[in-house]
Order: structure tokens, then sequence, then C-alpha cells
């Protein structure tokens, strides 16, 4: 069934956006697209509500198409990788004010748009947009698809998660027929971490706390440890991967304390267990293998509710 995404390319002004602090999946999509839009001389802008930097690991992406909005109002917006408009940060508002908004996503019912490209059983939003771009015809270049392989490969864990079926190996190969380096990127993505961020990870690991009933763990960052580790929390976001190692879980938590004492969690399931339905009990987003949220609550008062949740499923 045709979408007609080409037919929005015509509603300019552009923006392209995706959630605060963008991961690889929603940088990803966005930069294939603004890379696309530039090939058709369609001018666009590409910007993102992000709280210091974007993290290092993905600096194989053009990151110098991404920029400050300069307009008022845009004709049209193309949203990645966001299932709720609060997710945008301070770009929610000019966001909405757009006369046109086209989501691309793989989460499960967004809750804004007027044109919405969904598949919450994909992989990545990559995904969705790879099959849009060949359903219409749309070039893929080199960059573009190396903005289309860092999404998979971040949103299936390298592979492993267990949303990584056939169609996912079959995009990443023939994003690699079309000259995507699945190698560097994978290896600027998960083997190139600063050595102060690694030794952070010794901190989180000594904090790490296990329920052995429910089959859940979690650990902590604070905003002290930046400091005493020199690192930011752009540096930081593998250590998720480390928590949920232990085979003694199903479920892994990692919480970020944030400048103004509110904390950013990010769950991971080893298992079929949906953790973006734990993500939703704090209006957070995700999918079924690996969500992430926000919350004002204290430490334990965010476990409890968590435990509770996952009580509920089990």
């Amino acid at each position: 069934m045709k979408n007609n995404f080409k037919e929005t390319f015509n509603g300019t002004p552009i923006l392209i956006t995706g959630h605060i602090n963008p991961d690889g999946d929603a940088v990803g999509s966005a930069l294939a697209l603004k890379l696309l839009l530039d090939s058709l001389n369609i001018e666009s802008t590409v910007a993102f509500d992000v709280t210091g930097e974007l993290p290092s690991n993905l600096n194989h992406l053009p990151f110098n198409l991404i920029s400050t909005p300069d307009k008022d109002v845009y004709k049209t917006t193309y949203v990645f990788d966001c299932g709720s408009s609060s997710r945008l940060g301070k770009l929610e508002s000019l966001v909405l004010n757009s006369e046109k908004i086209v989501v691309v996503d793989h989460h499960i019912d967004p809750t804004f748009g007027d044109l919405q490209i969904i598949d919450p059983k994909a992989a990545s939003t990559t995904q969705v947009l790879y099959r849009i771009l060949i359903e219409e015809d749309l070039s893929i270049t080199q960059e573009i698809a190396d903005c289309l392989m860092t999404g998979l490969i971040t949103d299936t864990g390298r592979f492993q998660y267990s949303n990584t079926n056939s169609e996912v190996f079959s995009i990443a190969a023939d994003l690699m027929s079309k000259g995507s380096n699945l190698s560097s990127i994978s290896e600027n993505i998960y083997g190139s971490i600063e050595l102060d961020a690694l030794k952070l990870q010794s901190k989180v690991i000594e904090r790490i706390e296990l329920d052995r009933e429910l089959r859940f763990l979690h650990s902590v960052v604070y905003q002290e440890d930046y400091s005493e580790f020199k690192t930011t929390p752009a540096e930081t976001d593998f250590l998720i991967d480390v928590v949920r190692l232990a085979k003694e879980s199903d479920i892994a938590l990692l919480l970020k304390e944030q400048t103004d004492g509110s904390f950013k969690g990010s769950l991971r399931s080893r298992t079929d267990f949906n953790v973006q339905q734990l993500a939703s009990f704090f209006d957070g987003g995700g999918h079924k293998a690996a969500s992430g949220f926000s919350s004002d609550l204290s430490i334990d008062e965010i476990i409890l509710n968590i435990k509770n949740e996952i009580r509920k499923q089990i």
C-alpha cells in the first residue's frame, strides 16, 4: 500500500526532528531524510532538543547537517522515532504548529501526526523508512545507507535483541550492497568508548541491585559521577547494555540523574517481556525490547512502581 510519502515533500518549509536527546535510530532516520531532500534540491532543517552534546559514538553520521530552526512556522514537519509530542522537548510547540505533521515510527499508537507511517513490529524506525524509500523508488546513497544502518544496529543491539528477524538482516545486506560499512559503524558505536566513561562502568556495576524473584536488576548514575569521572551523559548510553548482561535478570533498568534532580530511565528486556509497558507507566515510550522514560519521582518510588508493574505482567 502506497504511503504517498513523496507527495509530502511539496509542503515547504520543512522541519525534520525526533525525540529529545536522539539516539542512533532517531538521528539516523532524520539525517537520512535530510540527505534525500538535499539530493532533490529541497531545502529542509534538521533539529533536535539536545541536552549537552550528541554522543561521540554516533559521529560517523553527518552531524554538520543538524542546525537550529530559523522559522516560526513550518509547513511540513517530519517526526521520527517519537510516539508522543511531549518527547519532542523544546521543539514540541513548533512541531505542533506545523500545517502537516508526518510521523514515521515503530512505536505503538503515536498520539499525534496528520500522516502516521507506523509498524510496531519493526525493529527500528530506519527499517520503516527504508521500506518507504524502496516502495516509492527513492534513491539510497552510501551516506543514506549509513544513516539507516545506524538505526538498525542501535535498536537491535548489534542484531542481538529479540526484535532482530530475517527482514532486518535482508535490509542490512542491501544497505551494505549500497556501500554502508557495517563493521566500521558498529565499531564506532560499540567498540570505541572514552576511557573516563569506561571507568564509570565499574561504579555502575557496584551499584547493581537484583530482585531475584522478579529477575529484575537496576543501577544508577548520579550527576556527581560525571564530574568525578570527567565524562558526560552523552558518553554513557552504553552502560545499560553493561547492566543487562547479568544472567540472573530478564529485565534491566539504568537510571540517570538529570541536572534538575529528575531521572531518565533506560529499560532492556532479555526475554519476551515487554518493557515498553513499563515505560508507559511513566508516559515513556520505546518498543518491546528497549524503552525509556523520564520521572520526577525518587529512585525508591521509581523502583517500587516498576516492580509493581512487573508483577502485573508475570
